[in-house]
């Protein structure tokens, strides 16, 4: 028996040693690939994140500018901003500073007037009437967000008309 021992042992000359390397060496090179793919799903995550805040924040500025526009139930509206983009007649830029000042984005709000091909204001249908009938007047309000770190940014657009 004891013949039959010392000759297994000595036929084997590494071969144990050899296939766990190899082992060690598929173990470590999935280990690295893992490691590979947390890190973009990283990088993935926090630009969803950036983009998320971008878009809601351009959004708030529509919503906030539409409210300035309109009013509240109990507060009257403001329409400078559109009687300025009519008498400038160029795009009407306003920065919110709140928002800006944090210095991880810039946000604003646009008001465009546009030309409308429908009635011209002072124009009337009817040759014998002598009151002036005024048209549509119609506005674009672009809410615009960017984050300068990441390089997110997005725009929304929103339009609006008075009668």
């Amino acid at each position: 028996m004891r013949g039959y021992v010392n000759h297994s042992l000595s036929s084997q000359s590494g071969v144990v040693l050899v296939i766990s390397l190899v082992l060690l060496l598929v173990i470590t090179l999935i280990s690295i690939s893992g490691l590979s793919d947390g890190a973009i799903q990283e990088k993935m995550a926090a630009n969803s994140q950036q983009s998320n805040q971008v878009f809601q924040n351009a959004e708030g500025a529509v919503s906030h500018a539409l409210i300035l526009i309109n009013g509240l139930p109990n507060v009257a509206g403001s329409s400078t901003a559109l009687t300025r983009a009519i008498a400038d007649g160029v795009p009407v830029k306003i920065v919110d500073a709140q928002l800006t000042k944090s210095g991880l984005m810039t946000v604003s709000v646009t008001y465009t007037h546009q030309d409308y091909n429908g009635l011209k204001p002072g124009v009337s249908l009817n040759a014998d009437e002598n009151e002036m009938m005024i048209g549509e007047t119609r506005f674009k309000l672009e809410g615009r967000a960017t984050m300068a770190s990441s390089g997110a940014v997005s725009v929304i657009s929103q339009g609006i008309s008075y009668e």
